[in-house]
C-alpha cells in the first residue's frame, strides 16, 4: 500500500489515520485485488480476517431465514470490513461482495487486534466508525418500519445522491453502484414494489433513469417524500 496515494471517503476508518499509522497497518497485512461480484466475506464463516478498502466499493448483505436478501450497506474506499468479528470473535453476520473492481488490505484478525491494543488512538478511530454505523443502522430500521415503499426508495436515492452525486446544470447525476435488485433489498421492498416506485418517480419528473445511472432534477421532492 502506497501511503498517501489513496483517496478515502472523509470520515472513513483509513481517512482518520495518520501516514505513520497507515504504514504500520499496511505492514501487518497484504494488498489484494478482486474483480467485480467477488465474495470477500461470507455470512456465518469464522471471523479470521479484517479488510480495509483501498479502492472500489462493496455491498454488505444478509440472507434471512425465509431466504430474503437484505442489503445492509454499501462501503467505500477507506472503510473497514469484518470489525465485529474482531471484537467478539463470533461468526460473520453478513456477506460482503464487491460491486466493482476492488483493492483491499487484508489483515489477520489477531494481528489487527494486537495492533489496536497497543495503539489506542487507532482503536478510538475504529470505535468512532462502529458507533456511526450503529446509528445509521438504527435510523434505517426506524425508517423501514415507518415509511411506505415509495418513501423508502426515495430515502435510498437521496443517500446515493449525497454520497455519489455529481452536480450538473439542471440537477444531480448519480452513477449507481448497485442494481435495481440491490436497491430493493436496501430499502426492504419487493422487486415489483421498487419497479412501481421508480416508475411513479419518473412520471412525477423526480428522476430519469438509465442502466446504472440516474438523473435527479431536484432533490427536495425526494427529501420530502423520504420523511
Amino acid at each position: 500500500m502506497t501511503v498517501g496515494a489513496e483517496r478515502y471517503v472523509p470520515g472513513s476508518f483509513l481517512d482518520r489515520l495518520s501516514p505513520h499509522e497507515l504504514s504500520a497497518l499496511a505492514a501487518l497485512g497484504v494488498t489484494r485485488r478482486f474483480p467485480p461480484r467477488t465474495i470477500l466475506m461470507l455470512q456465518r464463516e469464522p471471523a479470521d480476517r479484517v479488510m480495509s478498502i483501498l479502492s472500489g466499493r462493496v455491498k454488505a448483505s444478509r440472507t434471512e431465514a425465509d431466504g430474503r436478501e437484505v442489503l445492509l450497506s454499501v462501503r467505500d474506499p477507506g472503510d473497514v470490513l469484518g470489525e465485529l468479528g474482531l471484537v467478539d470473535g463470533a461468526p460473520r453476520v453478513a456477506t460482503v461482495t464487491t460491486l466493482e473492481a476492488v483493492e483491499a488490505l487484508v489483515l489477520p484478525t489477531g494481528a489487527f487486534r494486537t495492533y489496536l491494543e497497543t495503539t489506542p488512538r487507532v482503536a478510538v478511530a475504529l470505535l468512532e466508525v462502529v458507533t456511526r454505523r450503529f446509528r445509521e443502522t438504527t435510523e434505517l430500521r426506524s425508517q423501514l418500519a415507518a415509511a411506505d415503499t415509495l418513501g423508502r426508495i426515495a430515502a435510498r436515492i437521496v443517500e446515493l445522491c449525497e454520497r455519489y452525486g455529481r452536480e450538473h446544470a439542471g440537477g444531480t447525476e448519480v452513477a449507481l453502484p448497485i442494481s435495481q435488485e440491490d436497491l430493493a433489498a436496501w430499502a426492504g421492498a419487493s422487486r415489483t414494489g421498487t419497479t412501481q416506485a421508480l416508475q411513479t418517480m419518473r412520471e412525477l419528473g423526480w428522476i430519469a433513469t438509465e442502466r446504472r445511472r440516474m438523473f435527479i432534477p431536484r432533490l427536495e421532492p425526494l427529501r420530502q417524500r423520504a420523511r
